[in-house]
């Protein structure tokens, strides 16, 4: 390649520049060449020298063996061919060689990941290799004691980054002997920088970002691009050696063979894990979103902690899960990425029984094996520690779902010593439940929110749409039919009915509002979704409500206006449960092959694989109510219809079923029928990462006070009765149920269990609690037979009753269609445009509107006009606390975001007042302000002095012209006399403010 080409000098050549600051040696392939022919692909005489310094005893015979060994991979396919090779390298018995004839083998190293400076780093550009067709001749290869572990393919910033991909992908079809060695895949064009494995298609090649950038400034000298960060973060020799040897993975899936590199947040994530548990011995919370490869991290944090120079002496690790399906799953994710020995514990008593010996295991278990323990209420005293070792790491999964019960107290107790490491999509951060205070307390280990997924392209963004339906009720007609029916009965009675006939159950279950959303649904789907290959899942209120989804969807298909297959997935009660529910509903034994058939693409059904596995299925909408809701991964799943009161996480969780990648799939879409938009507002405030760890954490030490004064005030109620709750149980329940007999005082009680209660579940999992677990079911067993005594009878309503209820309400709720609110889904990452679609609502919810809209105009514009923000942001964060204090009403509050709001607007125009030239110099003129002592004339002379430079249209892209810019502006304020530290910062903030106008 010609030396002046754009590629080579904006590409290559920084490329190859950084690999030198960061320690390789380097050569020109194209001048200089040590092999004998191009056929070869490795740098023999680089090997020989590697192999005999890291294993001095390895001479003669032994060493020419180990090379033909290396040099001679015997394989059917690259993929065979590259396992075999990554085995040699990593593993530490796969070749061994006896230092003399009598010796035993011994362990032959091919690289030395314990001391870096034993091994030989090289990079070689432009070099040769024989292909099928035409020669190959990748940019760049990096060459590790000297086999090519890597290699680069660089093009011109003007060039797209896919041409770098397919190139790399030719380059293993025509030269595939050179990937045989091939641990990383990188395309870069400056600007953009993509890496991957062998055999990866361009959607799974993947960004690199750094936490920081200021080493890399450093070492570079000038502000680092996309190709440098990626470089600096994947081939510092320890990081890559370590990427090499704990995260590579090769997972078979379907009899395919796919090798597997960590997202950046994955191997961050585990390298702080690894971290904390060394320095400060304690686990923590992972939150990573759903769908950004939480059960992959596991096992690459499960290699680590196996790792001799981990230091935790060949230690136990058992993985938790809450569903017997999520345990199978990430058991099979353990096992297809070839960790060895992973065993499912079948019991409490099995579970024990693996713990037992010294030697480290890599065990899977529900929580719910933990409760079989719970369930036989032991005395806390006499809880069995199943094992006491120290080098015991549990990892938790979904750990906001299970982890704040009594189960998991139970657990913790069982191990007393062990350390507790907890993933999470959708952490629970509120006073009463806080998954950060059920592990250790403090901050995230990590954290990776969605909006990071989708800009990342892991997950896709979610559009929101909200229908709701257009009814209305006969209220007269309604009233007579119920005097009618109900006229007899007590006032007291009859007031009960009526707010029965007022709840949601029976709103949601209306026969009329079903079929009009049933309508909608269809026309939507038809029209949005199937076009492109797509499905749907339609989550209900209750299984009545789902069974009556599908009838409504079989009558419209018997009416010619309904085309798609649907099928209810739900759980049965076989005792109660109606006939029609095992008529309509997908029976239990089928439940499993139907939610997999799902994931296929619509097809002829009829069609088998070789071997003879189903090629697709035709189902088009699945109808659930709580099944699937978590832990379902089915990528072709592009929309979700919602007629359930969902909120927080359990929220966050069922609409991320949509986010999965998929070919020719844009967006997740949600469809509202529930009005959840206030709870979907609020839950955004952890979709964005947004909470801080204070807002949600309460002293635990201080809570246990709490729960020790409220349990004391619970016993003493009953001090007149003189029975032994402990020994005597069942005579101390009927004493304390007929001293709750006046209602006063069963008022009182209910409101003692209340806060009992609330102090359990904010205290929970912490041991500390389970020694008043007994208590805890015992006065909540009193209150409940309590309340059941002393409601008349003729209160109850019976099952006959609630039928004519639902009856009343389906004749007389008339349904006319669905109106949609919104008039475009909008993407519920944008948080600011979900806000101001809001901006009409009243009360908290405005509130809360409007102070994210504020945040988020900081954090889009900050960067732009840094110090006007962060005095925003100042004035902000002052009114919030005001709030929360009450010093200040919400009236007053809502002003003076007014304010705020109208200053960001005029921020637009002060430009003209300050007697600026243009808008762009406003953000410069506030970073001076406080600097210089006539910042008007000095932001004007700024501009004339850099101007030239900025008339560039493509002066961004350009380093040189950045470093003219920056001169100028220190040049300039150095004859303003300022002081030598602003000297230094200045022209860096102003130089990037410049950039993101």
């Amino acid at each position: 390649m010609s030396q002046n080409t754009p590629e080579y000098l904006q590409s290559e050549l920084p490329a190859i520049e950084l690999f030198q600051k960061l320690g390789y040696e380097y050569f020109d392939g194209s001048k200089e060449d040590p092999r004998s022919s191009i056929n070869e692909v490795i740098l023999e005489d680089r090997l020989r020298n590697s192999l005999t310094k890291i294993n001095p005893w390895l001479k003669g015979n032994s060493l020419e063996k180990t090379i033909r060994r290396i040099t001679n991979i015997q394989a059917s396919t690259l993929m065979e061919a590259n396992q075999a090779l990554y085995e040699l390298i990593t593993k530490k018995d796969s070749i061994t060689e006896k230092p003399t004839p009598d010796a035993h083998p011994e362990p032959v190293f091919i690289i030395d990941y314990d001391n870096l400076e034993n091994n030989d780093f090289l990079v070689v550009n432009q070099m040769k290799y024989h292909g099928h067709g035409n020669n190959s001749i990748p940019d760049i290869v990096v060459y590790i004691n000297g086999l090519p572990l890597a290699v680069i393919e660089a093009k011109s910033p003007k060039v797209p980054i896919t041409d770098a991909i397919n190139d790399l992908q030719y380059y293993q079809n025509n030269s595939p002997k050179l990937f045989n060695y091939n641990q990383i895949c990188v395309g870069i064009n400056k600007g953009k920088a993509l890496y991957g494995t062998i055999g990866a298609s361009f959607d799974h090649y993947s960004k690199f970002k750094a936490d920081s950038t200021k080493e890399i400034s450093a070492l570079v000298d000038r502000v680092p691009t996309a190709q440098d960060i990626l470089i600096y973060s994947l081939f510092q020799k320890s990081v890559l050696l370590d990427i090499v040897r704990n995260f590579t993975i090769f997972e078979v899936d379907q009899g395919r063979t796919i090798k597997k590199l960590p997202r950046y947040q994955q191997l961050r994530a585990v390298n702080k894990i690894l971290d904390k548990l060394k320095n400060e011995n304690q686990g923590g919370v992972v939150w990573h979103t759903t769908g950004s490869g939480k059960s992959i991290s596991m096992v690459y944090l499960a290699i680590k902690l196996r790792r001799e120079e981990a230091g935790f002496d060949n230690p136990t690790i058992l993985v938790v899960t809450d569903r017997i399906d999520l345990d199978n799953q990430i058991s099979s994710t353990f096992r297809r990425a070839g960790f060895p020995n992973t065993k499912q514990a079948a019991s409490i008593s099995h579970l024990k029984e693996e713990l037992r010996d010294s030697y480290g295991k890599t065990l899977m278990t529900t929580i719910h094996k933990f409760q079989e323990r719970a369930e036989e209420r032991i005395d806390p005293k006499d809880i069995e520690v199943l094992s006491d070792k120290e080098n015991i790491f549990v990892l938790v999964d979904e750990a906001h779902r299970t982890q704040g019960g009594m189960t998991a107290a139970y657990m913790r107790a069982s191990l007393p010593h062990a350390k507790f490491i907890a993933f999470t999509g959708t952490p629970i951060d509120k006073e009463s439940k806080s998954t950060l205070r059920e592990f250790y307390g403090g901050d995230y280990i990590d954290k990776y929110t969605i909006k990071q997924s989708v800009e990342d392209g892991n997950t896709l963004a979610i559009r929101y749409q909200t229908g709701m339906p257009e009814y209305f009720i006969e209220k007269d007609l309604m009233n007579e039919v119920f005097k009618a029916s109900f006229g007899h009965e007590s006032e007291e009675k009859q007031a009960k009915l009526k707010s029965k006939a007022a709840s949601l159950d029976t709103f949601l279950l209306a026969r009329r509002r079903v079929e009009e959303i049933s309508k909608n649904i269809i026309t939507h789907y038809r029209e949005k979704i199937y076009p492109n290959g797509f499905k749907a899942m339609l989550v209900c209120h209750n299984r009545a409500q789902a069974i009556a989804y599908q009838k409504a969807f079989l009558q419209l298909k018997e009416q010619g206006l309904n085309s798609f297959e649907s099928k209810v997935i739900m759980s049965f009660n076989h005792k109660k449960d109606p006939q029609e529910y095992r008529d309509l509903a997908t029976p239990e034994d089928k439940i499993k092959e139907t939610i997999e058939n799902f994931k296929l693409p619509f097809g002829n059904e009829s069609d088998k694989s070789l071997g003879g596995k189903r090629q697709y299925d035709n189902t088009a909408i699945l109808i659930v109510s709580d099944m699937l809701l978590t832990g379902y991964d089915a990528p072709i799943v592009q929309c979700m219809y919602i007629d359930k009161l969902l909120k927080e996480h359990n929220l966050l969780q069922a609409i991320s079923r949509v986010n999965r990648t998929a070919p020719g799939k844009e967006y997740g879409l949600i469809v509202d029928y529930a009005g959840i938009t206030e709870h979907l507002a609020e839950a955004i405030k952890i979709f964005s990462g947004d909470l801080e760890v204070n807002d949600v954490m309460t002293n635990i030490e201080q809570e246990k006070t709490i729960l020790e004064n409220r349990h004391a005030k619970m016993v003493a109620f009953f001090r007149s009765i003189k029975i032994d709750r402990m020994k005597d149980r069942d005579k101390y329940v009927d004493a304390c149920v007929l001293y709750l007999e006046p209602e006063d005082l069963r008022d009182k009680f209910i409101d003692l269990v209340k806060f009992f209660n609330k102090s359990m579940d904010i205290v929970l999992p912490d041991p500390f609690a389970v020694a008043y677990e007994y208590d805890l079911k015992l006065f909540n067993d009193i209150k409940l037979e309590a309340v059941n005594t002393y409601t008349p009878d003729k209160l109850h309503i019976t099952r006959e009753e609630s039928k004519k209820i639902q009856m009343i309400i389906d004749e007389h709720l008339r349904a006319s269609g669905v109106e949609y609110l919104l008039d475009e889904a909008i993407d519920i990452t944008d948080s600011k445009k979900f806000e101001e679609e809001l901006a009409g609502k009243s009360g908290k919810t405005k509130e809360l509107v409007i102070k994210n809209r504020i945040k988020k105009t900081i954090q889009a514009n900050k960067k732009e006009n840094p110090e006007f923000y962060e005095d925003i942001a100042k004035r902000l964060e002052r009114l919030i606390k005001d709030r929360e204090e009450e010093r200040i009403d919400q009236a007053q509050l809502l002003l003076e975001f007014n304010k705020i709001m109208e200053d960001i607007r005029n921020a637009k125009e002060e430009w003209k007042r300050l007697g600026l030239r243009s808008p762009e110099q406003f953000p410069v003129y506030k970073s001076l302000e406080k600097v210089v002592a006539d910042p008007k004339d000095f932001t004007i002379a700024l501009f004339d002095k850099i101007g030239v430079y900025l008339t560039k249209e493509d002066w961004k892209e350009f380093d040189d012209i950045k470093k003219e810019i920056r001169k100028n502006i220190k040049s300039l304020l150095r004859s303003a006399n300022i002081d030598k530290e602003q000297l230094k910062t200045l022209p860096i903030t102003i130089l990037d403010i410049l950039e993101n106008q």
